[in-house]
């Protein structure tokens, strides 16, 4: 060892030995070359035990002059924090012989560090805790409904501003006193037994579900409340607040409300009985209508049938002949005798239909038939004007209908679709499958149907403007009675046109589906 070297003064040693700080020597080779008393304090092994071998805890040989701080444990297992500095050890010549350890004990300041930040963090979370209770108390006096805490023996131990206003009570008045001085009187010997029920099952929840709540203020006056009810922790007690909502305003609305409701109701009640009264006018009117157009139709065509009768007659000259002018006028009563007589069979069909006593006769049937059948009676007029009418059956199809009435609603539309196609236009037919169904579209290259009048021309009596001035007969029923024939069956009709475009008018008839045949 070289401790003796130079470590040996009496003067130099005693210096070492008295500075309060750890002082450790080690040689180039890594061994304790001097342990002061301070470090034996600090770290607790004496010199004798550490001279002249390895450090008994690790440290840190740090760059000159630089400290760091850390934890070691001592001999007897106690932990202690260090401040370590190295600096190199060199006599006056130069020589370098190894690093002198610096060791500063800095526990005690390390937990006066952590106890001023412990203090610190208190004091900030204190001053956090009251910004929060003074926003609390600014929110709590800020809300426009009264707001109370109440302690489990109901005393009142918080209240806000809106309380005092509702209740007419000073706070110092009501802090104290139990919660039945804001209830009416006649409700107060009752009220601690639901304050027992509350308790009992304490939640969230609105306070007398169903019922009508009274709050009565200091000058015995009562009022409409809501109230809500919240469980409150309050250190180890348990509170309950209470949220107090004036409703006087909503209950005279309310009130206001019923009344008008109940006017309504007892003035909608007598415009039904009205109503319902007409209704049996007006259905009554209608079926003295059907009973008069019925009896009428049948009246007028017992003697258009005896005119029409003379007519063919006299255009036979078998009672001697005409000369031209009889013959026009002949064939002018004929004519105007055949559109009266259809006049009048469509009014009688209206009025089977509106009366419900039209009964379809339904069958299984060819289309393709039917269909050459209805067309083969409006070609002639479609010759006449130089139009074509034409139609293509996809496959074979049998129809479950009323073959007359199917006649008739194809009879028409071909008539209305020769009717108002100017010469050398086309009329023709389409026919689609639809499962149970058939669709069936009668389209022209006519004068066309504006969209303001598309749903009108299905009522009676009614004919478009343009095909009046056109100078076209008609009656006017023929497609109220198609829409009610085609809905009679189950199926739907609907139009589609434009002015100078031409007209499709589309409707469905049940088809017979596979296997109804031959079960028919």
């Amino acid at each position: 060892m070289i401790a003796d070297d130079k470590f040996s003064s009496g003067v130099f040693r005693d210096i070492l030995q008295s500075v309060p700080v750890g002082i450790v020597a080690i040689s180039s080779a890594g061994e304790v070359e001097s342990w002061n008393l301070a470090a034996e304090r600090i770290l607790g092994w004496s010199e004798k035990e550490v001279l002249g071998g390895s450090l008994p805890i690790p440290l840190p040989l740090t760059a000159p002059n630089a400290e760091v701080e850390l934890e070691r444990r001592r001999k007897d297992g106690s932990r202690v924090a260090l401040q370590v500095r190295t600096i190199p050890w060199r006599d006056s010549f130069g020589n370098e012989f190894g690093s002198l350890i610096i060791l500063t004990d800095v526990t005690a300041r390390r937990t006066a560090d952590a106890a001023f930040q412990l203090l610190t963090e208190q004091e900030k979370q204190g001053r956090t805790r009251e910004r929060e209770n003074l926003r609390f108390r600014e929110l709590l006096e800020a809300a426009p409904d009264a707001i109370i805490e109440v302690d489990q023996e109901g005393r009142i131990v918080l209240l806000n501003k809106a309380t005092e206003q509702l209740f007419g009570y000073p706070r110092e008045e009501l802090l104290g006193q139990t919660v039945e001085v804001l209830i009416p009187e006649n409700f107060r010997g009752e009220h601690h037994k639901n304050r027992d029920v509350y308790w009992s099952s304490p939640a969230t929840r609105p306070m007398g579900t169903g019922l009508k709540l009274e709050g009565q203020r200091k000058s015995g006056s009562r009022f409409p409340v809501e109230i809500s009810l919240s469980p409150v922790q309050f250190d180890e007690d348990l509170r309950v607040s209470a949220i107090i909502r004036d409703v006087s305003e909503r209950r005279l609305v309310d009130e206001r409300l019923t009344a008008i409701q109940a006017a309504y109701t007892q003035e909608l009640a007598a415009k039904n009985c009205e109503l319902e009264d007409r209704n049996e006018e007006v259905e009554r009117a209608n079926r003295l209508k059907s009973e008069f157009l019925s009896g009428m139709s049948h009246e007028l065509r017992t003697p258009l049938h005896t005119i029409l009768g003379f007519t063919e007659l006299l255009e036979e000259e078998t009672q001697g002949p005409l000369n031209e002018k009889q013959r026009r006028f002949v064939r002018h009563i004929y004519k105007d005798s055949q559109h009266l007589l259809a006049l009048i069979n469509d009014v009688l069909d209206l009025s089977k239909i509106e009366s419900g006593r039209l009964e379809l006769q339904r069958e299984i049937f060819p289309l393709a038939v039917a269909l050459e059948e209805a067309v083969s009676s409006i070609r002639p007029r479609g010759n006449a004007k130089s139009i074509p009418i034409e139609f293509v059956l996809p496959s074979p199809i049998s129809l479950y209908a009323d073959r007359l009435r199917f006649k008739q609603i194809l009879y028409n539309l071909l008539s209305n679709a020769v009717k108002f196609t100017p010469e050398g236009g086309r009329v023709w037919v389409e026919v689609n499958s639809l499962g149970d169904f058939i669709e069936m579209a009668v389209v022209d290259t006519g004068v066309g149907i504006p969209a303001s009048a598309q749903e009108a021309v299905f009522d009676k009596f009614y004919q478009v403007g343009q095909r009046q001035a056109a100078g076209t007969e008609g009656t006017g029923l023929g497609l109220a009675i198609t829409r009610r024939l085609v809905e009679e069956h189950g199926g739907s009709i609907r139009l589609q046109s434009e002015p100078g475009k031409g007209s499709r008018f589309t409707f469905t008839i049940p088809a017979v589906v596979e296997g109804a045949e031959s079960a028919t």
